[in-house]
């Protein structure tokens, strides 16, 4: 397990994106690929807000990029929630706000094709690939190949 940071993510351009499983929890993983077929997972937890789209078969990575906490802006707020007219300057601040003192980051997923999108977050990790077990509250992880 690798803890992500902003310029220390693999190259994704031209992988994968295979998948995505919400836990109950508030963690996200989301399935990758490097163009030579490597596979990993992107961990997140403490996950605040989630926006993807566009999810198709044969969905092709652009980029993947990791913004911190200081990095966020009002612009990657309004990106992942969904903000009504009334009010909108306000409530983007106050959301903004609370995800610099919650020292919240932002994973972006960028497409070629197909899957996009953004995660508010506490914590990004990459790790190897494995097998989810979604009949357990807090999955088993199992490597390929067996139990973990």
């Amino acid at each position: 397990m690798t803890e992500l940071s902003p310029g220390a993510i693999p190259g994704f351009h031209d992988g994968s994106f295979d998948g995505v499983w919400i836990s109950a929890e508030g963690t996200v993983h989301l399935f990758v690929r490097t163009e030579d077929n490597k596979a990993f997972n992107i961990v997140l937890r403490g996950v605040k807000a989630l926006k993807l789209s566009n999810i198709r078969e044969g969905n092709i990575i652009l980029d993947v990029g990791l913004v911190d906490t200081d990095q966020l802006t009002a612009s990657h707020i309004a990106s992942v929630y969904e903000i009504s007219d009334v009010g909108k300057d306000a409530q983007i601040t106050n959301l903004l706000t609370s995800a610099r003192r919650a020292s919240l980051k932002m994973l972006q997923l960028w497409s070629s094709y197909g899957a996009e999108g953004v995660v508010l977050c506490r914590s990004a990790e990459l790790t190897k690939p494995t097998i989810i077990d979604p009949t357990l509250s807090d999955p088993v992880v199992k490597e390929p190949g067996g139990l973990k």
